[in-house]
């Protein structure tokens, strides 16, 4: 984290903060928690500790759930951040061997909500938006191959097999490797971007730090300004794009336990998600005010 996060401001201003943090965070390596939950956790745990001048550890419980009270009654990122902490102090009470009992905190339920999903039309003002054939080639593989971003920033040259035309996606979310497969015209784009801006060892560089990846935050900036040229007024994330493949994966025909192992999903069940927005069988789908009454043209 950089300077003049919360986390430094934690460190900074808290006794004892940044060693509970830095013991933390090599727990959490040990156990195989990937560097975005590190993030998440410390930085709603560093709020906690500049919110009370107190490490998580020395906070009691009536004081945690005041504060739970205080960040679930905002309206700004607070689901997000509530959830971070609950399941962050769920961990650090573990991991410190402090009695779970101490601290009871609620279940936290999913919100039912279906994911934005882009059209085919939009998908082509999108990725007809950028002008240089980096963020072109960027947006247009996530969508092509549905990865994460966390998947795209650390593609490295040595997992594009353009002959096979799939990439290698090493240890992701759940630590599984897989191959996803990639379009010709995605392979065409990626051997142009190699020619023209020739990326050590990345697909997509630092362009700053040369044979470093380019940051997530970056990606979502570059996706942000490119939504700007563009007619689409749905919010719109660097996500979005995964779900869009998926959506249109289904509707082209896809197997839905293809397309489990395509995403890398651990649980079937987050991949029947899609079968809700997919339009599989359109020509058989219809309003009910179609059936009732002659179809006539709009």
């Amino acid at each position: 984290m950089s300077k003049g996060t919360y986390y430094s401001r934690a460190c900074y201003k808290v006794m004892g903060f940044q060693q509970m943090s830095e013991e933390f965070t090599r727990k959490l390596v040990i156990n195989g928690k990937s560097q975005s939950t590190h993030q998440n956790y410390v930085r709603q745990m560093s709020k906690l500790a500049l919110y009370y001048g107190r490490t998580p550890l020395e906070i009691d419980n009536d004081e945690l759930e005041e504060y739970l009270y205080y960040l679930i009654q905002r309206d700004t990122d607070a689901l997000s951040s509530y959830k971070h902490l609950v399941y962050g102090l769920r961990k650090l009470y573990q991991l410190f061997g402090k009695d779970e009992l101490v601290l009871s905190l609620p279940k936290i339920d999913r919100p039912n909500k279906l994911p934005v999903v882009l059209s085919s039309v939009e998908i082509k003002q999108l990725l007809n938006a950028p002008v240089l054939i980096r963020e072109k080639i960027m947006f247009g593989l996530t969508y092509d191959t549905g990865i994460r971003i966390s998947e795209l920033v650390s593609l490295q040259l040595r997992d594009i097999d353009l002959d096979r035309l799939v990439i290698h996606v090493r240890q992701p979310k759940n630590k599984r490797d897989r191959y996803v497969p990639m379009s010709t015209h995605a392979a065409r784009g990626i051997k142009k971007h190699l020619t023209i801006n020739r990326p050590k060892v990345y697909l997509f560089e630092n362009l700053n730090r040369p044979g470093m990846p380019i940051s997530k935050t970056r990606v979502r900036f570059l996706l942000k300004e490119a939504l700007k040229m563009t007619g689409i007024k749905k919010p719109v994330s660097v996500h979005t794009l995964r779900h869009t493949y998926a959506t249109h994966q289904l509707e082209s025909g896809q197997n839905i336990m293809v397309l489990k192992e395509l995403l890398g999903h651990s649980n079937i069940q987050t991949t029947l998600i899609y079968l809700h927005i997919a339009q599989t069988d359109y020509e058989k789908r219809k309003g009910c005010l179609d059936i009732l009454y002659p179809a006539v043209n709009v």
